[in-house]
């Protein structure tokens, strides 16, 4: 809606996010997919759990060649999903709430079956030719036309560009094929975007989450990338491609044209490798671009960089991790940015199996230290749909046809084709080594359906899902943990109530303590303007099992003052509003957060 004189220009810092992926969250009309009915009849089941802003992933049309991210009309709901009047009855439902409703906008391309692509490609003399990325290619040594660079497609080991027979040019794709990019550079382009924009502020929607924002601008005259992994055809296109200067340009003319007459809320998705005060560039409010960004560098913690981004490291340390979330939440505000506080979406693993323990006898116990962790980091928090039930990983033995995802399946056909290729038993043995990485990174670990209850699909739907339902959903669901008062959801709840009641928790200073440690994860929140001071103490000791173990914390030995100390929360035994003298004993997976 249009910004009013009496509108909070800051609501978003203390909302709860949370993210619903659509496909896999409800689906009311036995077809096997999650609908926009079906995200209707849980508006309520938000709200209870503490939620100010819901974010819907791609729910357009679209002929789901990445799970909707390849929109084909941005205007239209996908019928697999419903109607126009079905988003509409969310948002009523939402705003009679006193909530917020987010459309995903993906703009740095569409699909290729999208009127304007479709045109694009028709001729070479077709008026929108220029809303894409045309190119002749090369002539190599043996006479035969080749992609104009190296540059590697996001998905896969192939081309990011593609030739079309029909006007006999490559177009780029940094994505899937059935993804051309769009071309920012034509202020035709921009026009019909930032019209689309308007189209849905005007139908209702409260902002954007902005996929893959900062791929919108490529470096003149496309050069090659560099050689990063010897030995590949394409290279990633990384800074060629990525947070380029002209991105800015590009916000910043949007920000004045669509987003800042409107009381909006708008987060881009920014991957990425540079330092933190490039992106707090986004989110600075006198840059005028967006509110805040999703930055990558937390994601990789776990990950091994190699030709693609989903290797695991199954020995990756606990301060090597530390480092990366304590620059982020130290250094975004120091920039003047404001930070985007997520640990799980749609296209990263379940956070208890890679960060603690999925283990039936720590699961539980693991969930509580992970949403401790979660909600005590700066910025304005995003839940991703499960995260409060504590859902992880799909198990370790399914066969590899269950995975749906079309960057694992590619992902995994690429590098079959490249390590069979260098012969034998290597090739063999280093499919087994994708294959585990696949089952502790894939993107199909956070899309399998939502678990409801302990009935049939686990209430996600009357009919087969689209993709397999988790095999834990008679134990783990919303209806029994929701009757549970010791349940990851019910500690969830009162974790984000407890977040909203201390201003140290939102705005407040991350100062790290005990950054060396392999075993604690401690810090300190504070907010100057309320002299409110938080204690975080979290035991993220693996064990040599990998189950965890018990561990000592004293406090005084990192200069805290524990005298007036009270215990706001906690997975382990001790009672809130308890105190501690000296050394304190954690119990494997505990945390405690404590009002100094």
């Amino acid at each position: 809606m249009p910004l009013s004189e009496s509108a909070d220009p800051a609501w978003w810092k203390e909302a709860t996010v949370y993210q619903v992926y659509p496909a896999s969250f409800a689906d009311h009309a036995a077809n096997g997919h999650g609908t926009l009915k079906g995200i209707l009849h849980r508006v309520p089941y938000l709200k209870e759990l503490g939620v100010d802003i819901v974010w819907l992933s791609p729910c357009y049309e679209s002929p789901q060649a990445d799970m909707g991210y390849d929109i084909s009309n941005y205007q239209k709901i996908d019928p697999q999903y419903g109607t126009l009047q079905d988003w509409d009855d969310i948002r009523d439902a939402c705003h009679e709430r006193g909530m917020k409703l987010v459309m995903d906008l993906v703009v740095n391309h569409t699909s290729d079956q999208h009127e304007w692509f479709k045109q694009s490609r028709s001729s070479r003399s077709n008026p929108k030719r220029d809303w894409y990325i045309w190119h002749t290619g090369k002539i190599n040594e043996n006479g035969e036309r080749i992609p104009p660079n190296n540059w590697k497609s996001s998905f896969g080991a192939g081309s990011a560009w593609e030739w079309d027979e029909i006007t006999q040019e490559f177009y780029l794709h940094l994505f899937l094929k059935e993804q051309p990019d769009l071309n920012w550079e034509n202020e035709e382009v921009r026009e019909a975007v930032y019209g689309m924009m308007k189209w849905w502020l005007e139908r209702g929607t409260d902002g954007f989450r902005m996929d893959v924002i900062n791929y919108i601008s490529k470096a003149a005259g496309f050069p090659d990338a560099p050689i990063t992994v010897p030995g590949r055809l394409y290279q990633s296109f990384g800074s060629l491609s990525v947070n380029r200067p002209k991105v800015h340009d590009f916000l910043k003319e949007m920000n004045r044209r669509v987003i800042s007459p409107y009381d909006c809320f708008c987060v881009g998705e920014c991957p990425g490798t540079e330092a933190p005060d490039l992106f707090a560039s986004y989110s600075k409010p006198a840059n005028k671009e967006l509110q805040m960004v999703f930055h990558f560098h937390h994601q990789g913690f776990d990950r091994i960089s190699r030709s693609w981004g989903r290797s695991w490291n199954p020995d990756w340390s606990l301060s090597k991790m530390k480092k990366i979330f304590n620059t982020w939440n130290v250094e975004i505000p120091k920039e003047g940015g404001w930070n985007s506080n997520y640990i799980e979406n749609h296209d990263q693993s379940r956070i208890i199996s890679r960060l603690a323990s999925d283990h039936p006898s720590n699961r539980s116990k693991s969930a509580k230290l992970c949403c401790m962790f979660h909600a005590t980091l700066t910025g304005t928090i995003f839940v991703y749909q499960g995260q409060e039930i504590g859902m992880v990983n799909v198990p370790v033995d399914w066969d590899e046809r269950e995975y749906k995802d079309i960057e694992a399946v590619q992902n995994l056909q690429g590098e079959r084709e490249y390590l069979e290729s260098q012969g034998g038993v290597m090739g063999k043995n280093a499919i087994k080594g994708v294959l585990k990485s696949l089952r502790m990174t894939a993107r199909d670990n956070a899309r399998t359906p939502m678990q409801w209850d302990d009935k049939l699909n686990a209430g996600f739907s009357q009919a087969t899902p689209w993709m397999r339902v988790h095999d834990d959903f008679k134990t783990w669901n919303v209806k029994t943990q929701m009757a549970d008062p010791n349940s990851p959801w019910t500690f969830w709840k009162r974790m984000l109530e407890i977040r909203k009641h201390h201003p140290a928790m939102v705005y407040g200073e991350f100062i790290p303590l005990d950054p060396e440690s392999e075993k604690n994860y401690s810090y300190i929140r504070y907010h100057s303007e309320t002299n409110q001071r938080i204690l975080v103490v979290l035991n993220f000791a693996k064990g040599t099992d990998g189950l965890g173990e018990d561990i000592t914390f004293d406090p005084v030995t990192v200069g805290v003052d524990m005298t007036s100390a009270k215990l706001l929360i906690s997975n382990g035994e001790e009672k809130e509003g308890s105190g501690v003298q000296g050394t304190m004993t954690l119990s494997s997976w505990e945390g405690r957060v404590y009002l100094l």
